[in-house]
């Protein structure tokens, strides 16, 4: 089936009390959640907010804060999406000042001692009672854009604003690989929205007519009743997520169509566990803050294991080393020449992702970590390696000498001791001896998309260190 363009409003018009957004005990149609988008896009417009403005907002998943983005999107504004917990860091308000935040919206009213942002803030309700909604402009505006914040996993999250070329508001095109459409079942979203892979699959889900499911806290058991209640039929998990359900066995009883995973290396012991819990749906996809870049289907990943897909159509991918674009098969820095939907007219077209990988004589790209210098690089391909080891559930290694190796490992007598092979593997690279510290599945601290958090792995080591004292 070919793709073709759709988008909220054509659903509100054709089934307009088809629900659209489910959160706890908040629902709404796409008849209530498209007006809603028009009535905030009106007030905005009354209140005098340029086109393109970026706005910020915390608003928690739900009807209010898809009616936001979606006003957001047709009528021409930025929308950087802020998690609380980062607007109450000291570096909080630094972030809106980043992306030159002209208003913050927030749920209800402005509470009283929060942090002090370097913009207005306005609540949603607020701001649709304050002044008359302007009438719709007379020619489309140039669609919207979404903001994101890196994951943090080095350090504080940054902003990144992802320019797009001004043209109207168009929709999305619905493919039958993504398992969304007015005739299929929910998206369930049970991730944080803070970041474009959570909020991505779950907006491409509405945008193509199927209701948006949010779990808002996090359990197995909770997703299941979830996924077999609203009978979803495609979902996203970050790789712990994946890892905690196949570790529990726990899968709904009708399948999914596809599940989504990305956002961070899966260990191919995981993965292929989630293809045996969930079927051969598993789409998994490399991206960065700016854009997806690549794509796997099941199929094409149990031919290539570890791989994240080969490049989009209108997206290049080398591998460079100094300047020098390397052959198949040898590890370098991931540079991606982006089409022109994803970046400015002004914008250079050459991406430098900082990320390390391969391209194999096919053309699937494997990634192998983060790195800058030659010391990291050794370390990234030994973490590379040691994701590879049987019981392997996720790594991280940080530079030395000695290199750091966080190890998470599954339980059970069968499963090998990865030290002595993690040993022979930084030998063969060429590396010191390494220091490794084991831990259980799920163990290490994580940012809220679910990757393991660098910056606070030097405590990890410390305790370690303290337990063997």
């Amino acid at each position: 089936m070919r793709p073709h363009l759709w988008d909220p409003w054509a659903t509100a018009r054709t089934a307009p009390d088809r629900t659209a957004v489910v959160a706890d005990d908040e629902s709404c149609t796409f008849a209530e959640l498209t007006a809603r988008a028009d009535a905030l896009a009106g007030a905005l417009r009354a209140r005098g907010v340029p086109d393109g403005t970026v706005l910020s907002t915390d608003i928690p998943t739900g009807p209010r804060f898809f009616a936001l983005v979606l006003a957001a999107l047709r009528y021409g504004y930025g929308l950087f999406p802020v998690a609380p917990r980062l607007l109450a860091l000291p570096e909080g308000p630094g972030l809106l000042a980043g992306v030159n935040g002209a208003l913050h919206i927030t749920t209800g009213s402005p509470a009283p001692g929060g942090p002090a942002l370097p913009c207005p803030v306005v609540g949603d309700d607020e701001l649709l009672a304050a002044v008359a909604p302007a009438p719709a402009p007379a020619a489309p505006p140039a669609a919207g854009h979404l903001v994101f914040a890196t994951s943090g996993t080095t350090g504080v999250p940054q902003a990144v604003v992802r320019t797009r070329p001004v043209r109207p508001y168009k929709g999305v095109a619905v493919a039958e690989r993504y398992g969304a459409g007015p005739e299929l079942g929910p998206h369930l979203m049970a991730n944080p929205t803070y970041h474009l892979g959570t909020l991505g699959p779950a907006l491409y889900a509405l945008q193509a007519g199927s209701p948006v499911v949010v779990q808002r806290t996090w359990s197995t058991d909770g997703f299941v009743e979830l996924a077999d209640r609203y009978a979803a039929d495609s979902v996203f998990l970050s790789p712990d997520r994946l890892t905690e359900l196949v570790g529990a066995g726990r899968a709904p009883r009708r399948p999914f169509r596809v599940v989504f995973h990305g956002g961070g290396a899966c260990p191919p012991a995981v993965k292929r566990a989630a293809v045996e819990l969930f079927g051969p749906v598993l789409h998994e996809y490399y991206g960065t803050s700016r854009s997806v870049l690549t794509e796997i289907t099941t199929p094409e990943w149990l031919r290539k294991p570890g791989s994240v897909g080969r490049p989009l159509p209108g997206i290049r991918i080398e591998v460079t080393r100094d300047g020098r674009v390397l052959p198949p098969g040898e590890a370098g820095e991931i540079e991606v020449r982006l089409r022109a939907a994803d970046r400015g007219q002004a914008e250079a077209p050459v991406h430098v992702t900082g990320d390390v990988g391969l391209l194999d004589a096919d053309g699937y790209l494997f990634l192998i970590g983060r790195a800058g210098s030659p010391q990291e690089l050794g370390a990234a391909r030994l973490e590379h390696g040691i994701r590879l080891l049987p019981g392997v559930t996720d790594a991280v290694v940080l530079a030395g000498p000695p290199p750091l190796c966080f190890v998470e490992h599954g339980e059970g007598d069968a499963l090998p001791d990865p030290v002595p092979a993690i040993e022979a593997s930084a030998r063969q690279l060429g590396l010191p001896a390494p220091r490794v510290v084991l831990a259980a599945s799920g163990s290490l601290p994580r940012t809220p998309s679910g990757k393991i958090r660098r910056a606070a792995l030097a405590e990890v080591a410390e305790d370690a260190d303290e337990g063997r004292g």
